[in-house]
């Protein structure tokens, strides 16, 4: 380290990181500020990867990552040296932003460009969450690390989304609840439109899940944010009441320029009447589409009303009894039903029916700790990540967890997401920690 002192003064530590720190420091060469990281890794060939992966970083000049000065290794220490910004890392600042839902979609536009960028260099695909941005005083994003791979979930398109729940909900701790991801970025969105906050949550959603990619993501965006030349009018599936405002808006439109033309008809009256009659046949066009939407939903509802009127005649004819369909989720919990069948007195009588058992709740106990409930968040601190996963299972939540270092024994949850004792739903995701040791 004897080079790295001589070059930089270090001044005072800034953040602590997984595996190594920032600090701010004074290049003493060029008598500037910087950011200095330093990190180590053990396995000789993991830091000869690293190594590469940094330098081949430090050749990337992006407004929308902090740039390199100089990246190393001494002693088997890494650095990587920044250059130093106003401003502060974005999770020490959460609580003190208010951001409103049109500036928390911008952030994710711009960072979904610079994805894009890392991308076109061949880069690894770097965390976009809160721990990852440096945010300056006049409110520009930056990543910092981009020469590290992030965790799943925290980096693209899901990444992004991640980035949006901690901006609204002012946590950097995720969520395993969509209807819970929903309703902070609904409460956010308010400076929004109704149709425009729809549309921006479903996307949201879409891309908290991973079901979306960044070039859907960053059009959609695009058009939320009125960014893109040519807008999208929502679906019809989507909101039919959005696209009755967007008519009403039209036929102002449409009535102001009957009276735009009706002004100057003395010198363009066949210009005005062409336009008449597209606004005309537009509206029929619109009219139709509409009544045949109606009729399709409606006769969709005829339908499934009279198949579920005939469903229990049916039944009793064919002498069968209806079978419980399994509700899909991400853990299958078997539970033995005991089922008791009854004779008929004679071939005439008519079969007597009898109520279905209740299924029994949910109970399981793990290695002498309380009994997880179905429907309540389990205390999953202080036990093993095998005891935490049945615990879940035995609650009806899915689960996924993370491996950290930490000051708690090797192989134990030493957090979670999920407040233990409040009420969940089934299929519901709970996200616990397990400690790697110090």
């Amino acid at each position: 380290m004897d080079n790295i002192r001589n070059r930089y003064m270090l001044d005072q530590p800034l953040k602590r990181m997984a595996n190594g720190q920032w600090l701010r420091g004074m290049d003493l060469t060029f008598k500037r500020e910087v950011l200095l990281y330093t990190f180590h890794e053990i396995d000789d060939s993991l830091h000869q990867e690293t190594l590469r992966w940094m330098r081949k970083a430090s050749q990337m000049s992006d407004e929308h990552f902090m740039h390199i000065l100089d990246a190393g290794s001494e002693d088997g220490t890494l650095f990587v040296v920044l250059q130093a910004l106003t401003g502060s890392p974005l999770s020490d600042r959460l609580n003190d932003l208010d951001i409103t839902g049109h500036k928390a979609l911008t952030y994710v536009y711009e960072l979904a460009k610079g994805i894009r960028e890392t991308r076109r260099n061949r880069l690894l695909e770097c965390s976009v969450d809160a721990e990852n941005l440096w945010i300056e005083d006049n409110g520009r994003l930056r990543i910092m690390n981009y020469w590290t791979e992030g965790k799943n979930g925290r980096r693209g398109v899901p990444g992004l989304a991640l980035l949006l729940y901690q901006l609204c909900a002012k946590t950097d701790i995720p969520t395993s609840s969509i209807s819970a991801y929903s309703f902070d970025l609904n409460r956010s969105f308010a400076d929004l439109s109704d149709v425009t906050r729809e549309r921006a949550v479903a996307l949201a959603c879409r891309a908290y899940e991973g079901i979306c990619t960044l070039a859907d993501f960053q059009q959609e965006l695009e058009v939320l944010l009125g960014i893109s030349g040519d807008r999208k009018i929502p679906l019809l599936t989507a909101a039919v009441p959005a696209y009755d405002r967007m008519s009403s808006r039209g036929l102002k439109r449409k009535s102001a320029v009957h009276e735009s033309h009706d002004f100057v008809e003395p010198k363009t009256g066949a210009a005005g009447r062409k336009m008449s009659e597209l606004s005309e046949l537009f509206r029929r066009s619109y009219q139709l589409r509409k009544w045949h939407l109606y009729s399709a939903a409606a006769f969709g509802v005829l339908v499934l009303l009279l198949s579920l009127s005939l469903r229990p005649h049916l039944d009793q004819v064919n002498g069968s009894r209806p079978q419980t369909i399994p509700t899909p989720a991400s853990t299958e919990v078997s539970v033995n039903r005991n089922e008791t069948s009854e004779t008929s007195a004679s071939a005439s009588a008519m079969p007597t029916q009898t109520a279905a058992p209740m299924p029994k709740p949910l109970d399981a106990t793990v290695d002498g700790a309380e009994q997880a409930k179905a429907g309540v968040v389990p205390d999953l601190l202080t036990h093993t990540r095998e005891d935490a996963a049945k615990m879940a299972i035995a609650s009806g939540l899915r689960y996924q967890f993370f491996l950290e270092s930490n000051a708690a024994a090797k192989g134990v949850v030493f957090k979670q997401d999920l407040t233990p004792g409040t009420a969940v739903k089934n299929g519901d995701r709970i996200t616990f920690w397990v400690s790697k040791g110090n």
